[in-house]
């Protein structure tokens, strides 16, 4: 009898003990577990929240779109203050600055990518400018006339010519650009001669100065021109003393003004 009790108890004692043994277990995975989870998932650093930074735009130049001019009413009247204040009305079809961009047809091209090819051509071009990349002044103004199929040099010349003599309050005839009847110049003709000098032809197609405008493609070709330069040459010209300029291939000649030495 004894025995059994004997036996009992420790039967009890060795379930207490293995309870104990599993509950230090127990708890000692579950200490480890918060240890490791403790340690993957560091403390989070907090960031001081970073200045807020005013962007401001950058405009793109001054699109002058061709295509658009009888359609945008602020083109059409930008390009009609612009004429006004040269006083020319039909001679160009716009007038851009220095910094704007030309839309004809499909093409775009900048003013800035035409000029640095006539200041080229007229090699006016110095180690200074390719490095600095120097630009036109940004109160320069050029005229542009679009180039119609049927044109030629010579009529785009003479039809800026008016238009600038137009200005002047004169208005010369179709023919006063012809030959005088003893086969020489007319001092119209010599003016014209020496404005191909300021007048260039740029091909937007394929980018380039030309002078052929034999084959025309609709929208391809733009006359260009310093509108300052232009009406600096015409404010030098008394027009009833016109036949009396001389052009010697490369300078015009103006007559002496009257007590003048």
């Amino acid at each position: 009898m004894k025995d059994e009790k004997m036996r009992s108890r420790l039967l009890v004692l060795g379930c207490v003990v293995a309870g104990v043994v599993l509950l230090g277990v127990l708890i000692a995975c579950l200490w480890l577990k918060l240890l490791s989870k403790d340690q993957s998932h560091p403390e989070t650093v907090r960031i001081a929240p970073q200045p807020v930074i005013e962007r401001i735009p950058i405009q793109s130049p001054q699109m002058m779109d061709y295509n658009q001019i009888q359609k945008n009413p602020e083109l059409q009247s930008l390009i009609e203050k612009r004429k006004k204040e040269y006083g020319i009305d039909t001679a160009v079809d716009m007038i851009a600055k220095p910094d704007e961009t030309l839309k004809v047809g499909n093409e775009v091209v900048p003013m800035k990518e035409i000029l640095d090819k006539i200041r080229l051509n007229k090699r006016d071009v110095t180690e200074n400018d390719l490095t600095n990349s120097r630009s036109q002044k940004s109160t320069d103004a050029y005229g542009i006339y679009v180039v119609q199929p049927g044109d030629n040099i010579w009529d785009i010349h003479y039809r800026i010519l008016r238009g600038f003599f137009a200005k002047k309050g004169i208005t010369l005839p179709r023919w006063a650009d012809q030959p005088k009847r003893n086969g020489k110049s007319s001092g119209i003709g010599k003016i014209l001669k020496f404005s191909e000098t300021m007048v260039f032809i740029y091909n937007i197609h394929e980018r380039n100065l030309e002078t052929d405008l034999n084959l025309i493609r609709p929208l391809s070709k733009i006359a260009i021109f310093n509108m300052d330069q232009v009406l600096g040459l015409l404010d030098q010209i008394d027009y009833q003393n016109v036949d009396h300029i001389q052009f010697d291939g490369k300078n015009l000649w103006m007559p002496a003004q009257e007590g003048t030495h």
